[in-house]
């Protein structure tokens, strides 16, 4: 405590330009500093984490065998009569084999959405107003 009132009070009042210069050049080497510690703290955790989550994953092993992939898509007569776009059928497997993976798996039904969803919102927000 004592050394910090004699450092500040041995301070000038009115500083010169090279004095200012050295105070800025010195807190922001400082600053950058501190910045490229906490940097590379961080990247040593992940590191860490990396390194965990690579032990808990064990090789897949080395099959010789192609997987058996189905390139075609059977319709069933409801998806014919919904019109349903076989390049959309095409998506919608890939899509669900890139998240299952490997595993074997069937699409059993494709229907689109319903818009009663919309009809709700008008319902609510007609009714939220009053007739005047």
């Amino acid at each position: 405590m004592m050394h910090t009132t004699a450092i500040i009070a041995s301070l000038p009042a009115h500083p010169s330009i090279g004095e200012n210069m050295t105070f800025i050049v010195v807190g922001f080497l400082f600053v950058t500093f501190v910045l490229l510690t906490l940097a590379g703290v961080t990247q040593m955790i992940s590191l860490l984490f990396r390194q965990a989550d690579n032990a808990k994953k064990k090789p897949a092993p080395a099959t010789t065998q192609q997987p058996n992939v189905s390139t075609s898509v059977e319709t069933t007569p409801e998806a014919e009569d919904a019109s349903l776009d076989p390049l959309t059928a095409v998506v919608i497997a890939a899509a669900v084999h890139a998240i299952i993976g490997e595993k074997p798996h069937r699409i059993l039904n494709i229907r689109p959405s319903s818009h009663g969803w919309a009809q709700e919102g008008r319902r609510a927000i007609f009714t939220s107003h009053k007739v005047r």
